[in-house]
């Protein structure tokens, strides 16, 4: 039940870094590289053992101005005026993704999938058919195809919704999925929804029921309740903007990742700290053993007694933490709901004791709602 790296921009680097070696595989963008800096990025991995390289066409909102994305042959010159609804324009559209992987060559490739206008039955039954189609065109490559289901955590909230969902989706021949939760909530604030925690808890334990493996994308320390719920695998990148598929994500700039600050995520609290709060929750004696162990805490702290910037030292701790979690949850060393247990009575903690974190948002007020998402999710509604 591996961890996956979502690749972000500039992130070829971090493949490489030896703390950082046991990621199962990395899911690269063409929104952030060209063509000839995937196939590099293909290459330089090709050596090492049971690494999966995975392939995401990136066509989700296809009119957006993504700079890099419009320069691949793939990419649909019509896509200003095409008719989404065409079998023969998708048919088009893999027989070109897959000409373009062949040069590639990426064990995995997510199928193709645009943000509708609409959720329902008849867009989960196109997104399968897409499936079928680029499987066609990539078998000749031995080539594998990942099934993107793209779903909307809202549409999630009704019990009837998500089974209906699961039934379209158990009754094809998908057996893997790359699955991509959308929401409205900003990249940088936590989901807190309870009954669409659930909802999307419930629809991945029923897949994986029902034999479908689940690569859960753009997570953060939300992985907690995906791992809950039986999710085979999980994906995160460096950028924290990378831990939330929402449309405004889509509409900042990709270089620099969007406006990055330093964050140390803190187990204790399962929270994103700022510079100024490591040091009051660490007076609190809140820093968790998960924190003391991993390899860039100690070159974190030097940076904060010294006052040099350590953004990219937090990517790698965030990456660490991210493996060492998945890892963790997977071998039943810890279990997700003990976990937000203490991260609530720690808040609790920080609340009695009266200190406030850098940024007002950052109260724990989601972890009850992930509790009550994680107790409810298979109870009946």
């Amino acid at each position: 039940m591996p961890a996956y790296h979502q690749m972000g921009h500039d992130s070829k680097n971090l493949l490489d870094v030896p703390e950082l070696i046991g990621y199962q595989g990395a899911i690269l963008s063409p929104v952030n590289n060209t063509e000839q800096e995937i196939i590099d990025i293909v290459r330089s991995q090709n050596s090492r053992k049971n690494f999966e390289i995975i392939f995401d066409p990136q066509l989700y909102f296809p009119k957006s101005q993504h700079h890099i994305l419009r320069s691949w042959s793939y990419f649909p010159s019509d896509v200003d005026t095409a008719d989404y609804s065409s079998q023969q324009w998708w048919d088009n559209l893999c027989k070109s993704i897959a000409i373009t992987a062949s040069r590639i060559h990426p064990h995995t490739v997510c199928s193709p999938a645009i943000v509708p206008r609409n959720y329902g039955g008849d867009y989960y039954k196109s997104v399968i058919k897409i499936n079928e189609m680029l499987s066609d065109c990539l078998g000749r490559y031995d080539i594998k195809v990942i099934q993107t289901l793209l779903i909307s955590l809202h549409s999630l909230s009704e019990y009837q919704n998500v089974m209906s969902i699961a039934s379209i989706i158990t009754g094809a021949s998908v057996r893997r999925i790359y699955l991509v939760f959308e929401s409205d909530i900003n990249p940088r604030h936590e989901l807190s929804d309870p009954e669409e925690l659930k909802g999307a808890m419930l629809l991945i334990n029923t897949l994986v029921a029902n034999g479908i493996e689940i690569l859960v994308g753009y997570c953060s320390s939300d992985l907690v309740l995906w791992k809950h719920a039986g999710a085979t695998s999980i994906a995160s990148g460096k950028y924290f903007n990378l831990r939330r598929f929402t449309p405004s994500r889509w509409d900042e700039a990709e270089e620099g990742g969007g406006g990055q600050q330093a964050y140390w995520l803190e187990e204790s609290l399962l929270t994103f700290l700022r510079t100024s709060d490591i040091t009051r929750i660490d007076r609190l004696g809140l820093i968790s053993d998960s924190s003391k162990k991993n390899p860039f805490s100690e070159p974190i702290l030097e940076c904060l007694r010294t006052g040099e910037a350590w953004l990219r030292i937090s990517w790698r701790y965030y990456l660490w933490w991210f493996l060492n979690v998945e890892e963790r949850l997977s071998q039943n060393q810890s279990d997700s709901f003990s976990l937000l247990q203490q991260a609530d009575r720690n808040w609790m903690i920080v609340d009695e004791r009266r200190v406030y974190m850098e940024e007002r948002r950052n109260n724990g007020s989601w972890i009850r709602q992930w509790l009550r998402a994680i107790s409810e999710f298979n109870e009946p509604w």
